[in-house]
C-alpha cells in the first residue's frame, strides 16, 4: 500500500499567470470616474486542493466607497474557483458581491511537475490532455495482458515411507533441510560481538516452511521479523494450515522483540512448549504435525541476555508415515471447480476454510440485496503476489449483501501461479498484467492497466477499486450503494472513499457523517466510468516515480472536485508486508482505527449537498472557542461535550504541513501530511467535543482569526518531538529469571518449589518423539533432553521489559544505561544441578518463583556491534519430486 512519508513526494511547479486585469463588467461595478483614482487590488484566489491562484486588477476607489469597502478589505476576501474554473462572487465583510472572472485557460496552462525514477523531472499541463481520449491507447502495448497456460493436474503421491527433517537455529545460520532438499539456507557472513550494545540484524525473526506428507512439496514458504503484529500474522496463517500438514519453524538471531503473550499462549494450545520460555537471542526450532501432534521441539537458551551469544540448536527426526487415504476431503463433490479446488488445496496452503474437509465455503452462493441497494457496482480487485490476502479479501466481498459475483473483476500485477489458480477456482473474471518498473511506478502502472481493463470488461456506471490487504466492515457495500447517489447529482464531487485518515477511535462517533474533502481515495474508493475515462489520459508514465494515490489529490486530475469520506471508515487496512507498510506503521497508523460493525448502518447524504455542508462548517467555526495553545506536546485538549474548538495553525499552502503534522501529531492522529481537510480545515471530533484545525492564511476560514491567539507553526523542537515519536520503534528484551530455568528443567518435583506459581497445559498434544534442549550452560555436547507429558510451566515470572533502540545511531551518540543491576551469574542458581536421566535441587537450592528480580544486568541496546564485512545471504530451493 502507499502511505509513508518515505513516499517519493509530488513537486507541484506553477506557472504564475500574468498579472493581467481580469475585472469582468459586471453591474456592480461602475467605470473610472474623471475624478476618480485608481487603485490596486491584489486578490488571492483559492484552488481547492492546489495552489492558490494571484490575480491583481485596477478599479476607482469610487467603485470601493459605494460598498464601504477599502483596497485592504478587498485584498483579504475571499475568492474561491468553481469546479469549472471561474469564479463568481468575491466575499468581503460577510458581503457577497457579484464578481466574474474566468480562469480556465489559465488553469490549462499550469504546469505539474512529477520526480522521475532518475531523479529528473516530469512536467505536464492541463491543456496537453484537452483532446486526449482512450481510443489514443488502443494500440498500447503495455496495455496488452499476459497469456497463461495452468496446470491443474495432481502431483503424484510418494510411498508412505518416512523422511527426514533437520533443522539448525543459530544467531549467525538457519536451515532446515528435508530429504536433502534445502528449505531455508539464511547465514551471516561477519562477527557478531556481544556487549553493552547488539546489533538488530537483517532478516532476524522466525521462518516457517509448510509440506505436504504425501507429495512430499513445499505448500507455504514465509518470514516473519521481530516487528510489530508479525507474530499475530504467524499465528493467523498456522491457524488456517491445512490438517495434517508438516509445520517446521526455526528461528534466526532472534525473534522475541514483538513476541506478545496472546500469541505465546496460542501457539502454546496448538502443542509448543518452548515458546512460553523464549527470551531475547534464545533459539527455538519446531516440527508438528498440523491438527495433530508434535513431533519434536528444541530450545537453547541464551544465559545472559546481551552479554552472552548461544551455542546453535540441532534437531533431526523422521517424518512419519501417512495414511495415503487422508490426502484429500472424502466428502467433497466432484467435478467442475471443485476438482480445481481439490488441486489447489493438495498444492498451497494457507487458505482455512476454502480447504476445510467438514465445513468448506462456498463460493457461488450469492447474497440478497439489501434495502439500500441501487445498482450494480462494478468491483476490481488490484492484487500481487499475496494470495492468503487476496482470498481473506475475496471472502467478504461476496458475503457483502447485494453484490453481483458477475461483476467483479481481479487484476494480477505479474503471472504467479498460486493467485491465478484462486481466481480461476472462483470463477471471476481477471487479467494478468506485465509488471512495468519497480516500486512505485510498478504499482501505479498496474492501476492504470486495471482501471483500463474494468473499463472494458464490466459495463458498469461506477467502479469500486479495493486492493488485497484490506478488511471490509459488513456495512461496506451499503455504504457505496448508498453514497452512490452522490456521484450521479453532485458535479463539485469525484469520488467516494470508504477510508478516513484522521478517524480513530477517540475522533469518530458518528456513523451517519460523511465529509467533503480534498484529498485522493485511499483503502477502497468509488468513481464514475467517465471519471476514469477523464483521468486515463493523464496517467504518469512508468518513469516516474510518484505514487498513484498522491498523482489522484492534485489540480491536476482533481480538477477542484472533492471527496466524500465517511467520520468512520469502512475498510481497514490489514496488510504488514507491502511496498510502504511495515508492523511499525500499522502500529502507529492502524492498530487504533474504528470501523462499523452494524450491517444496516445508514449515512446521512442529504448534509453533503455543497451548500448545507457549507452552512454546517459555518456555523461550526462562528461557535467555536478560539484555544490559545503555547506548547501542543504540553497541553491538555479540552474534551467538553458539544463544544467546538478551533486552532489556528501555520499554514501558508496545502504543501506547506509541517505545523499541522505536529498538531496532529499531539492530538494522536494521521500526522504524515495535509490530506482530508475541506479548504484548509479539519474538522476532527475529540472524544465528546469537536476541534477545528484551520491552516492560516491558506484556509478560507483564515478570517474567523482573532488577534492575541496563537497560530500554531513548526519550530525545531516540536519537529524533532515528531520525529522522535515517528522513528521509536522499540521493541523488548526479556532475559531470563531463576524460576524460568526451573521449569524448563522440569524440577517440580522437589518440595522446595512447591511455592512457584504452576499451570498444567491440559491441551498439549505429545509423542515419544518430542525433545527439549537445556539451557545453554548445560550443552557440553548439545545433547537433547526428553520432555514427558506432565511437562508444567510457570505463568507468572519477572516480566521485566527493556527496550531495545532498533536505530542507526552510533554507540558514542547513544545513552547507555550502564550496571545499575548486579550481575548474578546463572551458575550460582544452577551449579548443584545434576544432569542425567533424573534431575533434583538440593535442599540448600530453594527458589521461590518471584525471587529473580536482581538476575541479569539490564542495558539500553542499539545497533553496533555487526561487523562492516557482515553480509545477510538467503537461499531458498524448491522442493523437487
Amino acid at each position: 500500500m502507499t502511505d509513508t512519508s518515505k513516499r517519493a513526494r509530488l513537486s507541484l511547479l506553477h506557472i504564475a499567470p500574468s498579472l493581467v486585469g481580469l475585472l469582468a463588467a459586471t453591474v456592480m461595478w461602475s467605470s473610472v470616474g474623471a475624478d476618480g483614482r485608481y487603485v490596486l487590488i491584489n486578490l488571492t484566489i483559492h484552488n481547492p486542493g492546489d495552489v492558490n491562484v494571484y490575480k491583481s486588477f485596477q478599479t476607482d476607489e469610487e467603485n470601493l466607497r459605494r460598498f464601504n469597502l477599502t483596497a485592504e478589505d478587498m485584498s483579504k476576501g475571499n475568492v474561491q474557483l468553481n469546479s469549472h474554473g471561474e469564479v463568481d462572487e468575491i466575499e468581503v465583510k460577510g458581503k457577497h458581491i457579484p464578481l466574474h472572472l474566468d480562469l480556465r485557460k489559465e488553469l490549462e496552462g499550469l504546469t505539474y511537475s512529477y520526480l522521475t525514477v532518475d531523479h529528473k523531472t516530469w512536467s505536464v499541463r492541463v491543456g496537453d490532455f484537452v483532446n486526449v481520449t482512450l481510443d489514443d491507447f488502443k494500440d498500447d502495448p503495455n496495455l496488452v495482458p499476459e497469456n497463461v497456460t495452468l496446470d491443474w493436474s495432481l502431483i503424484p503421491a510418494y510411498n508412505p515411507n518416512p523422511a527426514n527433517i533437520s533443522l539448525r537455529s543459530g544467531v549467525s545460520e538457519a536451515s532446515i533441510h528435508f530429504d536433502n532438499n534445502t528449505l531455508l539456507f539464511q547465514y551471516l557472513e561477519g562477527e557478531v560481538k556481544v556487549g553493552k550494545w547488539v546489533p538488530i540484524l537483517p532478516y532476524t525473526g522466525l521462518y516457517l516452511r509448510v509440506i505436504n506428507p504425501h507429495t512430499r512439496q513445499l505448500t507455504f514458504s514465509k518470514y516473519y521479523s521481530t516487528d510489530y503484529f508479525m507474530d499475530k500474522e504467524f499465528l493467523e496463517n498456522l491457524q488456517n494450515l491445512k490438517n495434517g500438514r508438516i509445520a517446521i519453524v526455526a528461528s534466526f538471531y532472534d525473534i522475541t522483540g514483538h513476541f506478545e503473550s496472546p500469541v505465546r499462549n496460542a501457539l502454546e494450545e496448538l502443542g509448543s512448549f518452548a515458546v512460553q520460555h523464549l527470551r531475547f537471542r534464545d533459539l527455538w526450532a519446531w516440527v508438528w504435525q498440523t491438527g495433530g501432534a508434535t513431533l519434536a521441539e528444541g530450545l537453547v537458551t541464551n544465559r545472559n541476555g546481551v552479554e552472552t551469544l548461544p551455542p546453535p540448536l540441532f534437531l533431526s527426526l523422521q517424518m512419519p508415515a501417512v495414511n495415503v487415504t487422508e490426502r484429500f476431503c472424502k466428502d467433497w463433490p466432484t467435478g467442475g471447480t471443485w476438482e480445481k479446488r481439490k488441486h489447489f488445496c493438495d498444492t498451497y496452503d494457507g487458505y482455512g476454510d476454502l480447504c476445510s474437509c467438514d465445513n468448506p465455503f462456498s463460493i457461488t452462493t450469492a447474497t440478497p440485496k439489501m434495502e439500500t441497494w441501487r445498482e450494480d457496482i462494478g468491483i476490481l480487485l488490484v492484487t500481487g503476489n499475496r494470495p492468503q490476502y487476496l482470498y481473506r479479501l475475496l471472502r467478504q466481498v461476496l458475503l457483502q449483501p447485494g453484490v453481483n459475483k458477475t461483476q467483479i473483476f481481479v487484476s494480477i500485477d505479474g503471472f504467479h501461479d498460486e493467485p491465478v489458480k484462486l481466481v480461476e477456482i472462483f470463477e471471476l473474471q481477471y487479467l494478468i498484467h506485465r509488471p512495468e518498473g519497480k516500486g512505485s511506478p510498478r504499482i501505479s502502472r498496474h492501476v492504470r492497466f486495471a482501471l483500463f481493463k474494468v473499463l472494458e470488461a464490466l459495463d458498469t456506471d461506477k467502479f469500486i477499486v479495493l486492493e488485497e490487504d484490506l478488511l471490509l466492515s459488513p456495512d461496506f457495500y451499503s455504504y457505496m450503494q448508498q453514497t452512490s447517489a452522490i456521484l450521479d447529482t453532485d458535479t463539485t464531487v469525484y469520488g467516494v472513499s470508504a477510508y478516513a485518515h484522521f478517524s480513530y477511535n477517540h475522533t469518530a462517533r458518528d456513523a451517519t457523517r460523511l465529509n467533503r474533502v480534498h484529498s485522493f481515495p485511499a483503502y477502497g474508493w468509488m468513481v464514475k466510468r467517465r471519471f476514469v475515462e477523464e483521468t486515463l489520459p493523464k496517467w504518469p508514465p512508468h518513469f516516474v516515480a510518484a505514487d498513484w494515490d498522491y498523482w489522484m489529490g492534485t489540480g491536476l486530475v482533481r480538477r477542484g472536485r472533492e471527496l466524500i469520506i465517511p467520520e468512520i471508515s469502512r475498510t481497514v487496512h490489514a496488510g504488514l508486508t507491502g511496498a510502504h507498510v511495515n508492523g511499525f506503521l500499522t502500529k502507529r497508523r492502524y492498530s487504533n482505527k474504528p470501523v462499523t460493525t452494524d450491517p444496516n448502518a445508514r449515512v446521512n447524504i442529504t448534509g453533503l449537498r455543497k451548500e448545507i455542508y457549507e452552512r454546517e462548517i459555518l456555523a461550526l467555526v462562528n461557535k467555536a472557542e478560539l484555544l490559545n495553545i503555547t506548547d501542543p506536546y504540553n497541553y491538555d485538549f479540552p474534551r467538553t461535550p458539544g463544544k467546538v474548538y478551533a486552532i489556528f495553525i501555520k499554514m501558508t499552502k496545502e504543501e506547506d504541513d509541517a505545523a499541522l503534522r505536529i498538531i496532529a501529531d499531539a492530538l494522536y492522529v494521521w500526522n504524515q501530511d495535509a490530506r482530508d481537510h475541506h479548504f484548509g480545515l479539519w474538522r476532527i471530533p475529540y472524544y465528546d467535543a469537536m476541534i477545528l484545525i484551520i491552516g492560516y492564511p491558506y484556509s478560507k476560514y483564515r478570517k474567523y482569526y482573532k488577534k492575541g491567539y496563537n497560530v500554531i507553526w513548526a519550530n525545531s523542537a516540536r519537529l524533532e518531538h515528531l520525529s522522535d515519536n515517528f522513528n521509536d520503534d522499540n521493541f523488548f528484551y526479556k532475559s531470563h529469571g531463576k524460576s524460568d530455568y526451573i521449569n524448563i528443567m522440569n524440577l517440580y518435583g522437589t518440595s522446595k518449589a512447591k511455592s512457584v506459581n504452576q499451570r498444567i497445559v491440559n491441551k498439549r498434544r505429545l509423542t515419544n518423539q518430542e525433545f527439549l534442549t537445556t539451557s545453554s550452560q548445560f550443552q557440553n555436547k548439545l545433547e537433547l533432553h526428553p520432555v514427558t507429558e506432565k511437562q508444567e510451566n510457570l505463568k507468572n515470572q519477572d516480566k521485566e521489559r527493556i527496550p531495545i533502540k532498533n536505530g542507526n545511531l552510533n554507540e558514542s551518540e547513544s545513552t547507555m544505561i550502564h550496571d545499575s543491576i548486579t550481575s548474578t551469574s546463572i551458575q550460582d542458581v544452577t551449579e548443584k544441578i545434576k544432569l542425567g536421566s533424573e534431575m533434583m535441587i538440593s535442599d540448600d537450592s530453594y527458589i521461590h518463583g518471584n525471587d529473580d528480580s536482581n538476575l541479569g544486568t539490564t542495558y539500553a541496546l542499539g545497533n553496533s556491534s555487526l561487523s562492516s564485512t557482515a553480509v545477510m545471504k538467503e537461499d531458498k530451493v524448491k522442493l523437487q519430486n
